[in-house]
């Protein structure tokens, strides 16, 4: 079965412009925050719980480098140095498959075609947030995986599993075997790439494998599933156990599989939740039909705007589009309601300061107009320094759009998600733990 929906990792090194590609209404932060809630610790980008392991096995291997460690680079810590090890050992067996859509993966690819060694100058530019340590961070801490950069109580039982299960007797702890050979092997690896700056292992180094044989993030071993699957499952303080345990049951596995639709999961899992994880799942019903319905009349404004080339468009002539008569109509209705409905989980007052040029009762062209400058002002906040509007404005208040912004694909129009919720992820985890059927 192919669900070409998923998230998967994938590489992210991006140049820093003027330009602004992403969330032009600001709709994004709420929308996290609420998605924070539901599934602690997930994160959309995340695809494989495996890596949880490889970052156990790393916090092993770096544990006897002081906390300041730094590579000759001065910026990279052991723990960095590692991953790109792990990643560089990945790629070099991949044997011409894609290995696991890695972070990183093309520019280990490159250093090998180019025979120079990865370092910080040739890896992410921000691998803290996008490579796989930073990705999973967040999750390794919550799940007690990682506690202050060192083993928690979670790590030190995943990697105990691990390594039984994966016959390398030593990896941890004080007894001899072939583990403890190969973790200090790593560790040497590790400390000497510290040493010059980049990765000091080359084409005939015999751990390579060590990786795709140890850690592939398809090939959890039965036991260390288990444990990730009850550290996953634990969650007192919040619904990720909640939201995962019904998205493995027949009939929430059923719902998703069959329309990929987080709505109608969240619809499903709604009827048999209990009231406080209802509230929220009743939040982020109504703010994604406010998100759907703005984000449909700013897409369908741009079509217009595309239809009539280099010509200028004013509201009056935007207002008649019947998307933006719709959100003219329901939108202040629904600001009122998520002031409410937002109120239990602090996002009132940022919700409130973000849209509410657009929750006052107005004619079609005045609205249309504020839906205009609420995008330029979006804009102007991103970091670092403000992002340019899609559109030129001028004086009289027409406009036109900008020839990377054209778009010939109106708005959705239906009750669909705009945004993620962290349902593709935990599927992902499913699967990969066998918790569902594959």
């Amino acid at each position: 079965m192919h669900f070409p929906l998923l998230p998967l990792l994938s590489d992210e090194d991006k140049v820093e412009t003027s330009e602004g590609g992403l969330d032009p209404l600001g709709l994004v932060q709420v929308a996290e925050a609420l998605a924070v809630r539901l599934v602690r610790g997930v994160r959309e980008r995340m695809s494989h719980p495996r890596y949880l392991t490889a970052m156990a096995v790393a916090m092993e291997v770096c544990q006897s480098f002081p906390e300041e460690t730094m590579a000759r680079d001065g910026i990279s810590p052991p723990w960095l140095v590692f991953e790109w090890i792990a990643v560089e050992g990945f790629v070099r067996t991949a044997h011409g498959r894609d290995p696991f859509k890695l972070p990183g993966s093309e520019k280990a690819a490159n250093a090998i075609r180019e025979r120079v060694p990865l370092s910080a100058a040739r890896y992410l530019k921000t691998p803290s947030v996008f490579g796989f340590h930073g990705v999973y961070r967040g999750l390794a801490r919550d799940l007690d995986v990682d506690s202050v950069g060192r083993l928690g109580e979670v790590g030190y039982d995943l990697l105990t599993v691990w390594a039984k299960e994966q016959k390398l007797d030593g990896f941890t702890g004080t007894a001899s075997g072939k583990g403890a050979g190969i973790c200090e092997q790593l560790y040497w690896a590790v400390r000497d790439s510290l040493q010059v700056g980049a990765v000091a292992r080359h084409d005939g180094w015999q751990h390579w494998r060590f990786f795709r044989e140890h850690l592939a993030p398809h090939q959890a071993g039965p036991r260390e599933a288990t444990v990730l699957q009850e550290a996953l499952f634990s969650d007192a303080a919040g619904f990720r156990g909640r939201v995962l345990r019904f998205l493995v049951s027949d009939q929430g596995r059923r719902v998703f599989e069959e329309t990929q639709s987080e709505r109608l999961f969240h619809a499903a899992l709604r009827k048999s939740a209990g009231p406080e994880i209802g509230v929220l799942l009743d939040a982020i019903s109504a703010y994604e039909m406010f998100s759907r319905t703005c984000q449909d009349a700013f897409d369908d404004m741009l079509v217009e705007m595309t239809r009539r080339g280099g010509n200028k468009v004013t509201p009056r002539e935007l207002s008649r589009i019947e998307s933006v008569k719709i959100a003219n109509k329901r939108v202040p209705e629904m600001f009122n309601e998520l002031l409410g409905r937002l109120e239990p989980f602090r996002e009132t007052a940022r919700f409130a300061d973000t849209f509410a040029p657009l929750s006052e009762h107005t004619d079609a062209a005045t609205w249309a107009d504020r839906l205009l400058g609420h995008h330029v002002a979006t804009q102007r906040k991103k970091p670092p320094v403000g992002k340019s509007p899609w559109f030129e404005r001028f004086d009289d208040g027409s406009v036109i759009v900008r020839p990377l912004y054209r778009r010939e694909q109106p708005g959705r129009g239906d009750d669909s998600y705009l945004h993620a919720y962290r349902t593709g992820p935990l599927y992902t985890f499913a699967r990969d733990l066998r918790l569902v059927p594959t």
